[in-house]
């Protein structure tokens, strides 16, 4: 029920603040400034992108089967709401939902994951003089990657393999043996093919969703031990190089922050790039999340600041219309999203 659970942990954190398509988004990775927001402002960043192949008729099957089985209540407005059996066994099983790292590897979970599984593939068939495979993924820069670390290390790959075995002895003993026997099972060597989700379904009885997440759960921990670990080798080789080029903001984004940079005002940024308010209001939004030095109060002073916070406290809410309903008339939208990126912070 991991799958399951995940949702209900969000629909709980978000508090009928959110449509049910908002967490679809969530796990899915949308780059738009709401998702991002509200991975954020409801404490669910661990589960952005978790997900980027899933279906929106698997979602809501999924929604669907909770409802049934009543985790989770639906509202006269059709927002979600957690149910007392979904709370106990979110109490029950919290636990079992830590590990994701969404948000943290979102640039780095796929390349990092498919360096990974190429790598074993490759230098397996070659310790035993098999250079004839058909690789398990098409990706040029991952084929690449692997190619040029076959030039370098080719005199060495069974040492190698026998450092990557010991770096995964110890990391896979960190985690549930359910965990651990089905990533096994989902890697391809010589002479042996990794089990599809469906083959991991049926012999694990686990639902495809529940085991996609668990072997996401896995790299997710791969990458923390690594980044966090000096003793794994093998593993940083395969995260070399992946998020460090990647800036979080859009690149229509990167573009007003650096007219920003240059002393531009709102207006000008406006008439340059050609685009409406609400566009460029959007980029501020974006680029005051990720920035510690944005200049807020130029935008927001702190009287409007503190009218918003104390609205925020009193409603215990961040739903957009709700707290400019009970503010002054005159305080924008644009400020209340720069303030609650501020609150945030």
């Amino acid at each position: 029920m991991l799958f399951q659970g995940i949702l209900i942990e969000c629909f709980q954190k978000i508090n009928q603040e959110r449509t049910t398509s908002s967490v679809y988004n969530l796990l899915i990775g949308k780059k738009a400034i709401q998702t991002i927001q509200d991975a954020r402002f409801y404490h669910i960043a661990d589960y952005y992108g978790i997900y980027p192949d899933l279906t929106k008729t698997d979602y809501y099957q999924q929604l669907q089967q909770l409802l049934e089985r009543n985790y989770l209540l639906a509202d006269d407005e059709q927002r979600l709401q957690i149910t007392k059996k979904g709370q106990a066994w979110l109490t029950a099983n919290k636990t079992t939902l830590a590990g994701f790292y969404g948000s943290t590897y979102k640039n780095m979970i796929e390349p990092f994951k498919q360096r990974f599984l190429l790598f074993i593939q490759t230098f397996t068939n070659i310790a035993k003089n098999e250079y004839r495979f058909i690789p398990i993924t098409d990706n040029h820069e991952i084929e690449q990657f692997v190619k040029g670390f076959y030039k370098q290390y080719k005199h060495r790959s069974i040492v190698l393999l026998q450092q990557l075995y010991k770096e995964l002895e110890h990391t896979l003993s960190m985690l549930s043996d359910l965990e651990a026997s089905m990533f096994v099972d989902r890697l391809t060597s010589f002479s042996s093919y990794g089990s599809s989700l469906q083959q991991l379904s049926q012999d694990y009885q686990q639902s495809i969703p529940d085991c996609y997440l668990t072997l996401q759960k896995v790299f997710y921990h791969l990458l923390y031990v690594q980044e966090h670990g000096e003793e794994y080798s093998m593993l940083k080789l395969f995260a070399k190089n992946l998020g460090t080029a990647d800036t979080p903001l859009s690149q229509t984004a990167q573009f007003t922050r650096r007219l920003l940079k240059k002393q531009h005002t709102f207006e000008e940024i406006m008439q340059i790039r050609r685009l409406k308010a609400n566009t460029i209001q959007d980029h501020f939004v974006e680029i005051a999340m990720h920035e510690e030095a944005f200049p807020f109060f130029d935008y927001l002073d702190s009287t409007i600041y503190e009218e918003i916070k104390e609205v925020v406290h009193k409603k215990q809410t961040y739903r957009l219309k709700e707290i400019k309903n009970n503010v002054h008339p005159d305080i924008s939208y644009f400020q209340i999203r720069l303030a609650l990126v501020l609150y945030n912070k």
